[in-house]
């Protein structure tokens, strides 16, 4: 941790260790909006997508397969663009991802009949997936290590900042406006994403040294050991399940509200967001000082109760306390999983770490999306969301079997020191 460290003597020539290295430089900072921008455009489509495809003759089950189509599209980029961002270069692959996202978003104007706004979807991930690996590879680079989980955290509030406005953002323009503007911004906020990552400048795998950004992955085990970080697997499988519950929220969240009569149902996700944005750096804070247990409990008892509130909900009160404590849930898990997943990973494989997290999260949610679409066209909404708990149990029991048959993290066994 010492290229983490401020030192320094003081007069009587005795070394002084000063506080961790800065979490927000101009990289981070830029890294940041260009993320903000990015989310802001993918959740303007998530909540509002599903009522545009009932509008162009789909059903609940086609709802399940567009977010599924999605999600398994960035899966597929997800299993490669790891090894992508080790081997080229992280500036290169976040560069040329970003202008495919742009290309991809110019189709939506496009999307006239559920097939063809399937194979969008799909192309659509694939394309978000190339750059969420690369840009979250970036920022892990860019942190101090001391200080990964607390900066994860702050990283993560752009998508939880998106996630309060764009939602309200999205019907507002679908209400006074139509699709087409809608599509209209989705295509300006990934030109902003883009321009806010051109001056991004790749910090080196190991710092300190003069090595390249780009250490190609090694194949001599396998293709599966090249894409695939192994230190990142304990997480990735924790990560999985809450993934599976997180694509039945935001899939049918506006429908199961509209069928309990409540139109301002962005309300919800304006709750959700605000708890995650407070949740994210205390949690981060709390896992790089020793307390990463703690912070995965509170995180599957948070998800447990929100899950079921959803179902019990009959008010848009009901709804707003089930959002807000859905966002703590979340914000406890997922800054402490990304930092378990890339914390004990080479440098030159962070980007396969963070693919190989992302890979399961973003398996669970393609699941998760069809899975439940089936099942709400079989027991509707309500039995749907009281399902979810299943798979949060699941969570619960892996984490805690598998704590005993690990290595300690890192965040169990010493604390970052004071931030």
């Amino acid at each position: 941790m010492t290229d983490d460290i401020k030192k320094g003597r003081q007069a009587d020539g005795r070394l002084t260790v000063e506080q961790p290295a800065s979490i927000w430089t101009r990289n981070f900072s830029l890294l940041c909006l260009a993320n903000l921008a990015l989310y802001m455009s993918m959740h303007l489509l998530l909540p509002t997508l599903p009522i545009y495809l009932f509008e162009i003759g789909g059903d609940q089950r086609d709802v399940g397969y567009l977010m599924g189509a999605f999600t398994i599209g960035t899966i597929v980029m997800r299993l490669t663009g790891g090894w992508l961002v080790d081997s080229y270069g992280r500036k290169k692959i976040l560069t040329l991802g970003l202008v495919m996202v742009l290309a991809v978003s110019v189709l939506y104007k496009l999307a006239t009949d559920v097939p063809l706004m399937m194979m969008i979807r799909a192309f659509h991930g694939m394309t978000y997936g190339l750059v969420g690996t690369a840009i979250g590879t970036v920022v892990a680079d860019s942190l101090p290590t001391a200080r990964l989980a607390e900066g994860m955290g702050y990283f993560g509030l752009t998508t939880t900042l998106s996630m309060s406005l764009a939602p309200v953002i999205g019907f507002w323009l679908v209400g006074e406006s139509g699709y087409p503007v809608l599509f209209l911004t989705v295509i300006l906020l990934t030109m902003l994403s883009f321009f806010c990552s051109l001056p991004v400048r790749c910090s080196l795998p190991v710092r300190g040294t003069n090595a390249p950004i780009s250490t190609p992955a090694s194949y001599d085990k396998g293709i599966w050991a090249g894409i695939l970080e192994k230190t990142a697997l304990p997480a990735s499988k924790v990560v999985f399940f809450p993934a599976i519950v997180h694509g039945s929220v935001f899939s049918f969240i506006a429908l199961y509200a509209a069928e309990r009569g409540i139109t301002n149902i962005g309300l919800f996700f304006t709750a959700y967001a605000l708890t995650m944005f407070f949740s994210r750096p205390i949690s981060g804070r709390w896992t790089d000082r020793g307390g990463a247990d703690m912070v995965i409990l509170i995180g599957h008892l948070a998800l447990f109760i929100g899950m079921t509130a959803i179902g019990l909900s009959r008010t848009i009160m009901g709804f707003l306390f089930a959002g807000a404590v859905l966002g703590l849930g979340y914000g406890f898990l997922f800054p402490t999983l990304q930092a378990m997943a890339v914390r004990h990973a080479p440098a030159h494989r962070r980007g396969a770490a963070t693919g190989t997290l992302y890979v399961a999260f973003d398996l669970g949610l393609g699941l998760g999306t069809i899975l439940w679409g089936y099942v709400a066209a079989a027991t509707g909404y309500q039995i749907m969301f009281f399902t979810t708990l299943v798979p949060l149990a699941l969570a619960g029991v892996i984490y805690y079997r598998d704590r005993f048959s690990r290595q300690p993290d890192h965040c169990q066994k010493q604390g970052a020191g004071p931030s």
